[in-house]
This record gives C-alpha cells, sequence and structure tokens, in this order.
C-alpha cells in the first residue's frame, strides 16, 4: 500500500523537529565539538545517514538549531519586542522569567557562545552579529525614550544597554551553576527597577518636554 504524500511529508517534518531537538539539547550539554551525528541519531532513534539526509554536515545542524530557537525565542518575546521606547524598557522585567522558562535555549546559548568565543567559526560570527544587534535595539529604544521625555537627556544610551546585556549574560550563568538558587527572575526585575530609576527622567522635566512639542507646528 503506498504511503500518502501528505503523510510522507507529515512524517518527514516531524523527523526533522525530533533531529532539531535532540541536537540542541546535545549541543547544550556537550557542545559543539563534544557532540557527533551518532550520537545525535541514536537519541532520535535513526541512522546516521537519516540525520545526514535532511541536514548534510553538523555545521548545518547547528545552523538549523540556531535558526530554529531563535524563531522559537521571538515568538516568545513578540509582544516585548513589539513595543519601543520606555514601553519596552518596562516589559525587560519579564525577560528574567522568559529565560527560566526555556531553559534548554538559554543553555545552548551559554555553551555555544563559550566554546566558541575566540574561534573563527561561523557560530562566533552569529554570536557577534547577535549582541551587535540586540545592543543596537536596546540602545534604540532607550534613545526612543530619551526623545520621549521619560528618560533624562543626559544618560548614554550605548553604555545602559551594554550593560543591560552584561547583567543578562551574568544572571543566565549564576542560575545555572546555583541550580536556579538564583532567581532570574527576580534578579532582572530587580535589575531593571533599579536602572530605570536610576536614568528616569522627573515628572517636571517629562511635563516641559510634553509642552514644548505640543507648542511646535505640526505636533
Amino acid at each position: 500500500m503506498a504511503v500518502k504524500p501528505g503523510t510522507k511529508q507529515a512524517r518527514g517534518r516531524a523527523r526533522r523537529e525530533a533531529i532539531l531537538e535532540a541536537a540542541a539539547t546535545l549541543f547544550a550539554t556537550n557542545g559543539f565539538r563534544g557532540t557527533s551525528i551518532a550520537a545525535i541519531a541514536e537519541k532520535v532513534g535513526v541512522t546516521d545517514a537519516g540525520v545526514l539526509y535532511h541536514f548534510p554536515t553538523k555545521t548545518d545542524l547547528l545552523l538549523a538549531v540556531l535558526a530554529h530557537f531563535e524563531r522559537l525565542d521571538a515568538d516568545e518575546l513578540a509582544e516585548t519586542y513589539a513595543r519601543g521606547g520606555y514601553d519596552l524598557l518596562l516589559a525587560l522585567r519579564d525577560l528574567g522569567a522568559q529565560m527560566e522558562r526555556t531553559p534548554d535555549l538559554t543553555a545552548l546559548g551559554l555553551t555555544l557562545s563559550a566554546e566558541h568565543l575566540q574561534d573563527d567559526s561561523v557560530v562566533n560570527a552569529y554570536f557577534r552579529e547577535r549582541y551587535a544587534v540586540l545592543r543596537a535595539f536596546f540602545e534604540e529604544a532607550i534613545t526612543d525614550a530619551i526623545d520621549s521625555g521619560h528618560v533624562r537627556p543626559d544618560v548614554d544610551a550605548a553604555s545602559e544597554a551594554s550593560a543591560l546585556i552584561a547583567h543578562l549574560d551574568g544572571i543566565r550563568f549564576q542560575w545555572f551553576f546555583s541550580d536556579g538558587a538564583v532567581s532570574m527572575d527576580q534578579s532582572v526585575r530587580t535589575y531593571t527597577d533599579a536602572m530605570l530609576a536610576r536614568v528616569r527622567a522627573d515628572v517636571d522635566t517629562r511635563s516641559s518636554r510634553a509642552g514644548r512639542d505640543a507648542a511646535r507646528p505640526g505636533i
């Protein structure tokens, strides 16, 4: 009896997803160099050829894993990232809880970035670009908050963005090495609240800014 095309395609997609999940778990635990195609195949219950059918090389598989989890991360944070300026800065309080809900993704990022910290690889290039994009994203949000009058104009947006990322990175390590005793959720909320208290413009400044904007032609 012939297998229906739709059924075959669905099985293929399911197998591909299983390979991605298995590879992500092993990469997060053993690193890229410490994980073999054979180990991934064994975890999924297929042959090496079955893995290579979907991903011709281990590097191809790693890049697919990163892309897969980046999409999941984007979906998880879509509502937060859709905001801008000061609203986005307020929403950053929830990032710690989100990282705790996705420990595999958190571990994967830590392991791979550390493993490829100083080499000349596609993984190193991936994380360099990811950090650059994230810094620019947070810097833009802080700059927008300055423009709206919620954050003081003397605040260095680039420095605050880098400091925020440094906290997010550091607390991930502490969470893992304390077996969760150090709460990412609580720490990120505390840091975000302290940052906002440090950079926030006072009410009089915001009121003056709003008055100036209202007086401008076309506003």
